[in-house]
């Protein structure tokens, strides 16, 4: 819990830090390497804090809603940031598809949460491994593309072929990270729906 509230935190700072950076691609930004920095601190805070949670038995409802809350804040202001040329230069800024698709994942979920509570009064938010790779995939593309903006420009070239790839490798475990979302969620209605009728 206190992890997801320091991921929670140093959020705004990230976001500043990303703004604040001058925007000339062809000189390394302090503010940048800074919020790579914290960016992977988020990272990691998020995986030692489902570790410790469960290591140490302390999970609670408040922290479940939290701690992924925290995870798609963090990704989606930061893919939707570094999808503007003007922050991430040309050709190394996110595509707008990419963002879409991302972005509308997080809200179908986010309304199919919100449909089963109004339905059944309940619902049950447990990891799936796509979510997992989803998730991880999404970190990685952030942390690349503030990568690529602070090389050399031959180095960024070669960032730049990676980067090209996990867009749509992105884009597409997204999509079946919905769609398996969204499974789950009606498996869960008629599950319900059968116990009401017994």
């Amino acid at each position: 819990m206190g992890l997801t509230m320091l991921r929670l935190l140093l959020l705004p700072v990230f976001l500043w830090l990303i703004l604040d950076a001058p925007h000339d691609p062809h000189h390394t930004r302090t503010e940048r390497w800074a919020a790579l920095g914290i960016f992977a601190v988020m990272a990691v805070t998020d995986k030692l804090d489902g570790y410790l949670a469960r290591r140490l038995n302390q999970v609670s409802r408040i922290g479940t809603l939290l701690d992924p809350l925290a995870d798609k804040l963090l990704v989606a202001c930061s893919v939707i940031l570094l999808s503007f040329d003007w922050i991430a230069s040309p050709r190394l800024h996110i595509p707008l598809a990419v963002v879409g698709i991302v972005y509308g994942g997080y809200i179908i979920v986010a309304a199919g949460t919100l449909a089963l509570l109004t339905a059944i009064g309940k619902v049950s938010i447990k990891p799936r491994p796509l979510g997992k790779t989803n998730t991880f995939l999404q970190l990685v593309l952030v942390m690349l593309t503030i990568c690529a903006l602070n090389v050399s420009p031959a180095l960024s070239e070669n960032l730049r072929r990676v980067l090209v790839a996990l867009w749509w490798a992105v884009a597409a475990v997204a999509v079946l990270t919905c769609l398996d979302y969204v499974r789950q969620g009606f498996r869960q209605l008629a599950e319900e729906r059968q116990k009401m009728k017994e």
